[in-house]
């Protein structure tokens, strides 16, 4: 498993029985890498991104969350135009509301 974002190793642990290793990023973002088989890095440590922080169980969890919000992590991509890699979670809303 390999790191999804540069930053401070903030957890390395077992919760409920699934082992995660979260990494504190830029502009208040955590990325949870979850269900692994095994860690590589401690609290404290410094990685980048593409930094392997330990073995997958095969069954893999990546969560972001900026500010304490959920993102959609495949949403959270750098771009020249988006260079922090953030855009919140889309939300489909009506544009016509037809009742019942």
């Amino acid at each position: 498993m390999y790191s999804a974002a540069s930053g401070e190793v903030a957890f390395v642990g077992s919760v409920a029985g699934t082992l995660y290793v979260v990494v504190r990023a830029t502009h208040g973002v955590l990325v949870t890498h979850g269900r692994l088989e095994s860690a590589q890095v401690s609290v404290g440590d410094r990685v980048s991104a593409g930094f392997r922080i330990g073995v997958s169980s095969g069954d893999l969890y990546i969560g972001v969350r900026r500010h304490g919000v959920y993102l959609d992590p495949t949403t959270c991509s750098v771009s020249a135009i988006n260079p922090s890699g953030l855009r919140p979670r889309a939300v489909l809303v009506p544009i016509h509301s037809h009742g019942p």
